[in-house]
């Protein structure tokens, strides 16, 4: 037992002393046997492990591939979209019928539509045809797209090699794309290739050896016109590569040059999916211009109502509820206010039409009037009296969201800390949402006292036209307290309800619910 931990031990020795377990020895082993497998293969007089040489017959081999592929790297080199592939892609397998209704749904289109037809129509139509769009492209349609547009990218990256750059080292007075004779190449230090190697086999071992190329060759002739490249040629140049994969020869070459028998070369597979985010993004640009159609038209019909309501009349916003904080709190990923200038247009409507004209008819009618029932009188009393006490509420809540006052100092006092505490973002989350109630209320409590008082004003104008009135019997009395005939009062007040009304409708937008 002793003797063999003798002999262990002196074997030990002379390894550590003649380099027997030294991993740089075990690496120029390695290098060596690469070297006689490589010597041996198809493609071994490519590189000479002696001199670590690129030799003539690696350029030839390359420059044959260049010179097929040249027609097509100029093309790819010329075209200022790469988009233009997907879009190349998509339409190769799309039908006229449903490139018009694409054409149909784009932003151009949908303007000029708008034009003839109102927003709510036109959105029902846009949707209607965007939904059969996307219908059409089914999983099987997707695959087919897809897959061919893997065959092009793949094509463009090995179209988009640097080949003269490479040959270049090879023969210095090389002259790019000119194949009319074979350039003499020269050995070279392999070192000088190393990354070009890299890249080359990046781009080629990422080509699909056994794909069909026949649509891709047909829509670059459809693209073009011309074939950049014939599906022969193509099918040469995919033969070369499957050679010089099959062989391990570059994998070996790489090894060698940057003497590292573990060295190898990531190849990403191409599996790129467009037709969902095409769809996705066609999607989004026909909600976007569908939404800015009905923007502009609710923004213009606004303007009218406003300009007939308000003749005259200055609208002074809201002094706080107002949206000059909403950019913040968007920035910051808080609710923002909503019906700012809605609720601007109802307290302008409470000062300056119900404390003014509504009063004006309501002393004249329901002070001075003879009524033969309290059923109509009482609601007009009542409505009346709850808008004058929403006007004053609307103030009240308004002067409360001052940076002085509790609530719209809370806002102040949190806003900066919003970003690391998430009880402050929901504190002012809550207080915007209570206000944004708050204000829906106003709006809603307003539209429905005025509804009442417009059907009695309308029952109060048929009245009038009555040989003999039923609901007031002094109408011609009370002629004579009124400047303006009595009934040319109440439909002028009753239009100016009626437009109140049609504003609310077109801009109010509903609160969200607290969380």
């Amino acid at each position: 037992m002793k003797q063999e931990k003798s002999g262990n031990f002196f074997q030990n020795l002379l390894s550590s002393l003649f380099g027997g377990n030294d991993g740089e020895a075990e690496k120029r082993r390695q290098l060596r046997s690469i070297s006689k497998r490589l010597s041996k293969s198809k493609f071994g007089k490519f590189y000479k492990f002696a001199g670590n040489e690129a030799l003539p017959l690696l350029a030839r081999n390359i420059f044959e591939i260049y010179k097929i592929i040249y027609p097509a790297q100029t093309m790819f080199q010329n075209l200022q979209n790469p988009n233009v592939l997907k879009r190349l892609a998509i339409d190769f397998y799309t039908p006229n019928e449903i490139r018009t209704l694409e054409t149909s749904l784009s932003q151009e289109n949908l303007l000029a539509m708008s034009k003839k037809i109102p927003a709510e129509k036109l959105k029902q139509q846009a949707l209607t045809r965007l939904s059969e769009y996307s219908d059409y492209f089914t999983l099987e349609k997707i695959t087919k797209i897809d897959t061919l547009y893997k065959q092009i990218s793949c094509f463009r990256d090995l179209c988009m090699f640097d080949f003269y750059f490479f040959l270049k080292k090879f023969n210095k007075s090389l002259r790019e794309a000119d194949f009319s004779i074979i350039p003499q190449f020269e050995k070279i230090n392999a070192e000088y290739i190393l990354d070009d190697l890299k890249d080359f086999m990046s781009v080629a071992w990422a080509v699909p050896l056994d794909a069909d190329y026949t649509d891709m060759t047909k829509l670059f002739r459809i693209y073009k016109g011309v074939e950049p490249i014939t599906f022969q040629n193509w099918k040469r140049v995919i033969s070369r590569i499957s050679a010089f994969r099959q062989s391990g020869s570059f994998e070996m070459m790489i090894k060698l040059i940057s003497s590292d028998p573990s060295a190898s070369v990531s190849v990403s597979e191409q599996t790129q999916n467009i037709i969902e985010p095409h769809l996705d993004s066609f999607k989004q640009e026909t909600e976007n211009t569908l939404n800015k159609i009905e923007t502009q038209e609710k923004d213009s019909k606004t303007s009218e109502i406003c300009s007939q309501l308000f003749n005259g009349i200055e609208i002074t916003p809201m002094k706080y509820f107002t949206d000059e904080l909403n950019a913040t709190f968007t920035r910051k990923g808080l609710r923002t206010f909503e019906n700012t200038q809605l609720l601007s247009y109802i307290k302008v409507f409470l000062l300056e039409i119900v404390k003014k004209n509504l009063r004006e008819y309501y002393d004249l009618v329901l002070v001075r009037g003879k009524w033969e029932s309290q059923a109509l009188s009482s609601p007009f009393s009542e409505s009346y009296n709850s808008l004058l006490a929403t006007s004053d509420l609307i103030t009240q809540f308004d002067n409360q969201l001052a940076e002085d006052a509790p609530i719209g100092m809370k806002i102040k006092t949190l806003l900066p800390k919003t970003e690391r505490d998430n009880g402050a973002k929901n504190i002012i989350n809550r207080l915007v949402s209570d206000a944004n109630e708050s204000a829906c209320s106003f709006i809603t409590d307003t539209t429905t006292n005025l509804v009442t008082i417009g059907k009695i004003i309308k029952a109060l104008v048929e009245d009038i036209e009555k040989p003999k009135p039923v609901l007031v019997t002094n109408w011609k009395e009370l002629a004579h307290f009124s400047e303006i005939p009595i009934r040319e009062l109440s439909v002028k007040l009753y239009k100016k309800i009626y437009l109140l009304i049609t504003l609310v409708k077109t801009c109010l937008v509903q609160p969200e619910d607290n969380e």
